[in-house]
């Protein structure tokens, strides 16, 4: 039960980061140095290593105004010794600096790894529950 609300906050301490749109460090903290982040499964790119995943996230809190993401449904696929993987539905809606706004309904997957500060992902990969909005790679396609 330890390892399932850790890993439960881990999604949480990453939406609440990527919501927040102040601190990409926050965001950042949340994944192994050599993580991969694979929005392919949303039609958008995939990023090798923390400093990928910086650039796309400095970008994203450029180009936004508000952000929401709200996770239910976890499941654990797979939990043993320091490694486990997961999935969860997450709701995902935002508005750009632009004027354009976003609502996603994806599924989230992750591989996690136990380290010396917890619970971290390595790696994220996300896939559409709902057909995709056209303004979703408009907002985040030129990251």
């Amino acid at each position: 039960m330890e390892d399932r609300q850790a890993l439960q906050d881990l999604l949480t301490a990453y939406c609440t980061a990527v919501d927040a749109l102040a601190d990409v460090e926050a965001v950042l903290d949340c994944f192994t140095d050599d993580a991969v982040f694979d929005l392919g499964g949303i039609h958008l790119p995939r990023f090798e290593g923390r400093e990928a995943i910086r650039g796309f996230f400095t970008q994203v809190f450029k180009d936004m105004t508000h952000h929401g993401h709200f996770n239910s449904n976890l499941v654990i696929d797979r939990l043993e010794g320091d490694t486990a993987t997961c999935r969860a539905y997450v709701m995902g809606m935002g508005a750009s600096r632009d004027g354009n706004s976003v609502l996603v309904y994806v599924r989230y997957f992750l591989d996690c790894v136990r380290t010396a500060n917890g619970w971290k992902m390595k790696t994220f990969g996300e896939s559409s529950l709902m057909p995709l909005p056209d303004s979703l790679a408009e907002i985040h396609g030129r990251a």
